[in-house]
This record gives structure tokens, sequence and C-alpha cells, in this order.
């Protein structure tokens, strides 16, 4: 994987369903935080951590801990929706040629699975690339270096569902049979979420 494909890691949300922000969540021995970075070092990506400055030194703490490439940390408000944290991931800079959308709460990719999301956006890096299993889409989400600035720009109600909307004959359609590329919100999800990988 080329450094150009880099991942936007959205670890802000303060996580009041699961009951602590979702960036600590642990599952199967790793936090969710630890499972992506993991699943990026595969590739050579480098990642920016949107983190929320109330527990940003705890994110450092933990990240210390990790023999894992150390991302790049920019503080974003976890109160806000979605939309502002990417904006502010995105006003940092780094992402003109496109960049991996990747929500701290969809941490079960499998290494296989992402080598061929990896693979599929070098080759078509100017489309949109959803991942899909079962008919439904999931994270991580390629978005070009051409959405940038309208990302930055946006002030849409409902976030980048508006964008990908106005941008659906630019969006391909990964199909990725058996992976898990759901968001996992509550404890009572996280029972049904996948063991080590």
């Amino acid at each position: 994987m080329s450094a150009r494909q880099a991942v936007l890691l959205l670890g802000a949300g303060h996580g009041t369903r699961m009951g602590e922000p979702k960036v600590f969540t642990r599952h199967g021995g790793q936090s969710f935080l630890e499972r992506i970075l993991r699943r990026c070092a595969e590739a050579g990506a480098p990642v920016t951590l949107c983190v929320d400055p109330g527990f940003r030194e705890r994110v450092e703490a933990a990240l210390a801990l990790l023999a894992l490439p150390r991302p790049r940390l920019v503080s974003a408000d976890g109160t806000r929706p979605m939309l502002a944290t990417v904006q502010a991931g995105l006003a940092a800079g780094g992402f003109e040629t496109g960049f991996w959308l990747w929500p701290v709460d969809a941490p079960f990719i499998s290494p296989q699975g992402w080598a061929r999301a990896v693979a599929r956006a070098a080759e078509r890096p100017g489309r949109i690339l959803k991942l899909r299993v079962a008919g439904r889409t999931g994270h991580p989400l390629w978005l070009p270096g051409w959405a940038v600035p309208e990302i930055l720009a946006g002030d849409w109600a409902d976030g980048l569902l508006s964008f990908l909307a106005a941008h659906e004959g630019e969006v391909e359609i990964l199909p990725l049979d058996g992976e898990v590329l759901g968001d996992f919100n509550t404890p009572e999800q996280l029972t049904r979420a996948p063991g080590e990988s």
C-alpha cells in the first residue's frame, strides 16, 4: 500500500451507550484502537487519530504501551456531530490524494478483507469505495482527494450522507462476504463481535 492511502480514524466520541469512549473499549484482549492501528500498520498506512481533548492524555498513555507506529493526534470535540470531527481531522492536512474514513467503533475487518479493500482503492483511487457485507455497507470508507475540499466546506444536516448521495455516480461497491464491518455501540452488541484477528 502506498503511503498515499492515509487513514482518518475517528476516536473523539464519548461512547455514552458503550459506557466509555470507544477508543478504549476492549474485546478479545485488544482495544478497538489497537485493532485498527494493527490493520493500518499491516498496510503501512499513516494514521491521523481524532480524539477529544478531555481524554487525549489517556489516549497518549495507551499509545505509549503499543509497539505500533504512532498516529498523528488531532483534537476534536466528541460532543459535536461526526462531520465536525471529520472536518477537524481533514483540516490538519495530508489527505490530498484521498483517505480511509474509519470510525473507531468498526474495528473488526480481517487482514484479508483490509488487504482487498486497500488493493481496490489503489486500482481506482478517484472513486468513492464502499465496503459491503450482506447488503449493508460499513467502514472503513475510501474517499478520494477530490472529496476533501467539499467535505471541509460542507454543512449538511445529516453529515456525510448528503455528500455521498450527491456523488452516488462516483461510488463503487466492494463486496466482502464474511467480514464484520458494522459499528459496535453498546456492550450488548459487543457480545456478538468476532474474536481475535
